[in-house]
């Protein structure tokens, strides 16, 4: 995939703000009896993180917003057309107990004229793992250069995601929970999952990643109670 100016500054950010981070993993590997020690040093993680992509994003795109899922906002214009969605680290608990399934995620949002916003970039690196899934709006799916699409599979077991076990009722799914939404969501893009099922509670930093989801050909239907992505 040819890459827009937008979506490599994207990615080198990421890149960046991810490239310690092998390192601080395999000091929190050794913290994990002293649960405190693990607390504080997976926060300054977090923290260093944050402020990588701040540096990054300030100095390349200067007119952009940014908006963290921790309530934090680097706000550049009120009228800016354009906010990074970010995620310094999804799955954070994952994260401060050593395990590898958590990721540093960025989406790219244009308001238009109207007030309406959509996502039109987006970025999820799983680090351990060196897996970066990416897409630009109308341009399909990736996984470190390679396309991907949902799952074809109409039988036999279904690998499903959910915050909520009574959000599953067919005896053909099979629960799976990483603690992580927006690695479920790549592992729906990419056919691991075949549906992934979150709660419609404070999800409104997480809309601009399903993205990916649609670009890899999958369906997002939203309710009251849930929203579901999948094939």
């Amino acid at each position: 995939m040819r890459y827009s100016a937008n979506l490599n500054v994207i990615l080198k950010a990421v890149e960046k703000a991810t490239s310690r981070m092998s390192r601080d993993f395999i000091e929190l590997e050794n913290l994990q009896s002293n649960p405190m020690s693990a607390q504080k040093f997976a926060s300054a993680c977090y923290v260093r993180v944050k402020q990588v992509l701040v540096e990054e994003f300030s100095k390349l795109r200067p007119e952009y917003n940014i908006i963290f899922s921790d309530g934090e906002k680097v706000i550049n214009s009120q009228n800016a057309e354009y906010s990074y969605i970010i995620h310094p680290i999804d799955g954070f608990a994952n994260l401060t107990r050593s395990s590898t399934d958590f990721s540093v995620a960025v989406a790219l949002e244009h308001r238009n004229p109207a007030g309406q916003k959509e996502a039109i970039s987006v970025a999820i690196a799983k680090v351990f793992g060196g897996e970066t899934y990416y897409c630009e709006k109308g341009f399909g799916a990736y996984v470190n250069n390679r396309r991907i699409r949902v799952s074809k599979r109409t039988s036999g077991e279904i690998l499903t995601a959910a915050e909520d076990h009574t959000f599953v009722t067919d005896k053909n799914e099979h629960l799976r929970a990483y603690g992580c939404r927006t690695l479920e969501m790549a592992y729906v893009a990419c056919s691991r999952l075949e549906k992934a099922i979150f709660k419609n509670q404070n999800y409104e930093l997480f809309k601009p990643f399903m993205l990916l989801v649609k670009e890899a050909g999958g369906k997002v239907v939203e309710d009251d109670n849930k929203i579901t992505v999948s094939a």
